[in-house]
Parts: structure tokens; C-alpha cells; sequence
């Protein structure tokens, strides 16, 4: 009875005595113990990203790129123009790497040994063609020239990677075959609609 008076009832404590999130969940000031497992403050964590893929190709390597860039939109030719000051379509391995780091593109060595041979520059000493290779990689968004040819077709750059990747052996094959019948009479005989399951 809440204040000596009979018709009415305190519902507000009544709920909080009978329904208490503390008693029924453990929930509360008392039950929290995340301080213990994350202080308030951490120390800050610095590192560098080490990259140890080692590619088929130097398609493989664009294809990666590409999809990055198309994950992240990103337009790959903003961080080299600066360092082309003169707009030569030419800028030296240091700069290029730079502009990689820059771009947030982890490559391991070989990757990146690999589009600077790809993309060496006619030039004395160490030259990347800093515009080639970003046109390369903008094929994913968009191709040059497109204003010029009409005949030219949109959407062929590769995205698909194969790092690692081996062809299946001939028992790996077997298995699956012997899989994808077995179960394609599963769904033949229980009446299955297999693709609302996915």
C-alpha cells in the first residue's frame, strides 16, 4: 500500500521488488566485471603489415588490386600524380612504393618486384609508367578512351585471384561427383527445394 492509502498500489516498486533485472539476469553495477578484462585505457599497438603472397603472375596481381580498389573505391592514379611533378607518365620504384603504402595496398616483394618489371619505364636508372599501371588498374571502373572507340566493351578486367591455388586432383574430383550424385538424389527422393535452405 503506498502512502496509508487502500485503492492504490506503488506498481513502480512493486515490479522492481518482484521483476529486478539484477536478481533475474544478473545485470547491474554489482555484476560488472568487463573493467577486468578491458581497462579503460590501451596501450597503443603499432605495426607493420607483412605480406608473404607470392602470386602466378602479374595478372594475379592486378586482379587483387582491382578488386581492393573496387571494394574500397578507390582511384589508385591520386597517389602517384604528385610525385609526377612534370606529368611524364614517370615516377622512380622509391615514389611508387610510396604511393602503394599510401594507398593502403599491401604487396610483399615479390608482388611488388613483379609490377615493377611489368611496368619499367624507357628511362635511365630505377622508373616505373606510374599512368599505365593505374590505368590498368582503373579497367575495373572504367576503360580509356571510351569517349574515342565505339566498339570498345566495358567490364572485362579480371578480379579473380588464384594465389596458391591448385587444380583439383583426380580423386578430389571423384569425391565430388560421388557427392553431388548422392545428394542430388537425397533431394529427388525427400522432394527437396535445396536452394531456400541457402
Amino acid at each position: 500500500m503506498d502512502k496509508g492509502n487502500v485503492d492504490e498500489v506503488n506498481y513502480f516498486d512493486f515490479c522492481e521488488d518482484v521483476d529486478n533485472a539484477v536478481l533475474l539476469f544478473g545485470a547491474g553495477r554489482d555484476f560488472n566485471h568487463s573493467f577486468n578484462y578491458y581497462p579503460k585505457t590501451q596501450p597503443r599497438v603499432t605495426g607493420s603489415d607483412v605480406s608473404r603472397a607470392t602470386p602466378q603472375d602479374v595478372e594475379d596481381v592486378l586482379a587483387r588490386m582491382r578488386q581492393t580498389c573496387k571494394e574500397q573505391r578507390i582511384r589508385i592514379s591520386e597517389f602517384f600524380r604528385d610525385f609526377d611533378k612534370l606529368r611524364s607518365g614517370f615516377i622512380t620504384n622509391a615514389q611508387f612504393r610510396i604511393g602503394l603504402n599510401m594507398s593502403k595496398i599491401i604487396l610483399s616483394g615479390s608482388e611488388f618486384k613483379m609490377l615493377c618489371e611489368q611496368f619499367k619505364a624507357p628511362k635511365e636508372g630505377d622508373h616505373v609508367k606510374w599512368r599505365e599501371f593505374a590505368d590498368s588498374v582503373d579497367e575495373v571502373f572504367t576503360r580509356k578512351g571510351l569517349e574515342t572507340d565505339t566498339q570498345a566493351t566495358v567490364g572485362g578486367a579480371r578480379t579473380t585471384t588464384f594465389y596458391g591455388k591448385k587444380d583439383p586432383s583426380e580423386s578430389d574430383v571423384q569425391i565430388v561427383e560421388a557427392f553431388k550424385s548422392k545428394f542430388r538424389n537425397l533431394v529427388q527422393r525427400e522432394r527437396l527445394n535445396a536452394k531456400s535452405f541457402f
